[in-house]
């Protein structure tokens, strides 16, 4: 008896022709139906009954936007085997990472990836398409499938029309899709920005349709979002035709663009073949032979300074060794000479993780001067400051070291904490009802007025390596300072919009307390006015009488 195949999908060919309908058409069609009962569904059809009835089968969900979220949510949670065919980008509210630099979409604008994160593979159309759902999600169950899918008959329809230069009569031609996305505006713009005559390919039957675009020499193709695959500058190609266009193309990060006529045509059946292959290896659980998509990121150094935290040790080590990425994680412990157990207790996690580093000194020494020892014994690139009584949420480190990494020209990365009065809470489980209000702004240089970082940054080691580590002169604002002190020499920081710890805001603290407020304010006063060019003039005659106050 045959394996049964529930196929969901927004739409199906009969309805719409889009380049995810003929693909999903053409693999039920080309391979499913040949070894497997399927069952096609609309997903706006899709409810808990309906996926119950079938919760023994194979699930293959290609768009889904019209899917219900508690179904998403059962199909995540209840060990059901589904496969999501990702047509676009349905990991980000806006789906269109091209609006984003770098990709990278800011964290508000990620979803569903509770959903693709529990199936059994993300399939993606190309490798480019495969970075950027890697980089905004960072999914462990991505496979690159390197190519569309078409039908028998659409493939002997573009053999049949392969023709030479020399029998073209368009010299360029546009294609005028009514779906913003394609870019029909860009490319008149460019053609009438650099003096082009072209004519329009309009949509029409697939038959007509490839005949009028054989005619053409050149296609000028601008979309506005990333085209995961796109088979039309594939087709092109195999037409023989040129392309003029932006790198917004998935199926040039396979260099099948660089291909043309037969040549290509031949290769695309035998990457389909590596599809159906991918699908069988998948629907038969042999996920060994899954060549699964993976990046390796920088390790990640914590810092963490103390004196007397017996109260809070053990529960801080519970919240690092639990961070999602704690295998690439080193931490740095400096002990200041502390009269509790904190030794014991440290040593206890030391048994188990090589990767915690504990220094004690015999002396009582300053954060900054603790901060930079820890700087000269890590090797990492990416530095992250989490104090002792603090807590992270548990993707904390995964979450910054993701905006770090892939946002080129930034230098450290910060998000919202909530706020707490209550020691040793945790960000899962506390009664905070505020935030911490310093990294509520966006970064701009004047709004750096406030110590927009907070308590938990994380930063690249070549911006204190260019611009100098903490000042040991400092004891109460020696973060601001070195910050303020980066920014003048032009580093660039970035706020993702998304709670990444609990700050606690202990009454004793060493820049905290009613007791070190005067000498708070009077360190505090000193970088305000050694800093007038970042803050801006207008900042400094706002502020400059709170800073210059007596308490």
């Amino acid at each position: 008896m045959k394996k049964t195949i529930i196929f969901i999908s927004d739409y199906f060919i009969d309805e719409i022709v889009g380049g995810a309908e003929l693909c999903n058409d053409a693999l039920i069609e080309n391979y499913l139906k040949l070894k497997y009962e399927v069952i096609k569904i609309k997903s706006v059809y899709v409810n808990l009954n309906f996926i119950n009835l079938h919760k023994n089968n194979v699930f293959i969900i290609a768009n889904y936007m019209q899917l219900s979220e508690n179904v998403k949510s059962s199909l995540a949670n209840n060990m059901f085997k589904y496969i999501i065919y990702e047509h676009d980008h349905k990991y980000l509210k806006s789906n269109n990472p091209a609006i984003y630099n770098n990709f990278l979409a800011n964290e508000e604008q990620i979803q569903n990836i509770n959903f693709c994160k529990n199936a059994v593979a993300v399939l993606c159309q190309s490798s480019l398409h495969s970075e950027i759902v890697f980089k905004n999600t960072l999914l462990k169950n991505i496979v690159n499938l390197g190519c569309n899918i078409w039908s028998e008959k659409h493939l002997k329809i573009l053999g049949n029309n392969i023709k030479p230069n020399e029998l073209k009569n368009i010299d360029n031609i546009v294609y005028n899709s009514k779906n913003y996305n394609k870019g029909t505006f860009k490319s008149i713009e460019y053609c009438q920005k650099n003096n082009i005559n072209f004519q329009f390919l309009e949509n029409c039957e697939y038959e007509q349709f490839i005949e009028n675009l054989s005619k053409a020499k050149n296609l000028i193709f601008f979309p506005t979002w990333i085209e995961t695959f796109n088979r039309l500058a594939v087709e092109a190609k195999i037409l023989e035709c040129k392309i003029t266009t932006n790198k917004f193309i998935g199926a040039a990060s396979e260099n099948l663009l660089s291909l043309s006529g037969l040549s290509l045509l031949n290769e695309i059946k035998l990457k389909m073949n590596k599809v159906y292959n991918i699908f069988n290896l998948l629907i038969t659980n042999d996920l060994q032979n899954i060549n699964f998509y993976s990046e390796s990121l920088p390790r990640v150094t914590i810092m963490c300074t103390f004196v007397e935290a017996e109260l809070y040790i053990e529960q801080y080590l519970e919240q690092i060794i639990n961070q999602t990425i704690f295998n690439e994680i080193d931490l740095f412990i400096v002990d200041c000479a502390s009269t509790g157990k904190e030794q014991e207790i440290i040593n206890n996690y030391i048994k188990k993780y090589k990767n915690i580093n504990y220094i004690r000194l015999e002396n009582k020494v300053n954060i900054s001067t603790s901060f930079n020892l820890i700087l000269d014994n890590t090797n990492n690139k990416y530095i992250s400051m989490i104090q002792v009584d603090d807590r992270p949420s548990l993707d904390y480190c995964e979450t910054l070291r993701k905006h770090l990494h892939y946002s080129n020209e930034i230098d450290l990365v910060y998000g919202d904490c909530l706020q707490t009065n209550k020691p040793n809470e945790t960000f899962n489980n506390n009664s905070s009802n505020m935030l911490y209000d310093h990294s509520i702004m966006d970064f701009k240089k004047e709004n750096m007025i406030k110590c927009l970082p907070g308590p938990m940054p994380m930063f690249k080691k070549f911006m204190l390596e260019k611009n100098g580590k903490f000042d040991t002169d400092l004891i109460y604002a020696n973060d601001w300072e070195l910050w303020l002190r980066c920014i003048r020499n032009g580093s660039v920081f970035k706020k993702i919009n998304k709670q990444v710890g609990l700050y606690y805001f202990n009454p004793n603290g060493k820049s905290t307390s009613l007791e070190n407020l005067n000498n708070k304010l009077k360190e505090e006063r000193k970088i305000f006015n050694e800093y007038i060019d970042v803050l801006g003039p207008t900042n400094y005659n706002l502020y400059k009488d709170y800073f210059n106050r007596e308490v």
